[in-house]
């Protein structure tokens, strides 16, 4: 008698991915002008800066695949919601001084 149901229960992995991956999610760089550059102008305190939110991700896998959301997404045949597709990240900068009198 031959099983022919073994095969199809061994464990395999050619479908197996690595998700494997690395995300900056925020970077902040700032820099205070020196005290007696500003307090010639009249100003005690200044800070410039630059905010970058969701600047890059490395990954492996397929484009449009996020890591973080490989349970959830939208797109599953079986109706699990679970493909882990999803809208991409949007990419954020924004730049900005304080200034104390």
């Amino acid at each position: 008698m031959v099983d022919n149901f073994a095969k199809n229960q061994k464990t395999q992995t050619r479908y197996l991915q690595n998700a494997a991956y690395i995300r900056l999610k925020n970077l902040q760089i700032g820099y205070t002008i020196p005290a007696q550059i500003t307090r010639k102008i009249g100003i005690s305190n200044l800070r410039v800066f630059f905010s970058g939110e969701n600047l890059f991700t490395l990954t492996g896998l397929p484009e449009g695949f996020d890591p973080e959301t490989i349970n959830t997404g939208y797109g599953a045949k079986d109706g699990s919601n679970s493909s882990g597709k999803t809208y991409p990240l949007s990419h954020t900068f924004s730049t900005g001084f304080s200034v104390n009198f």
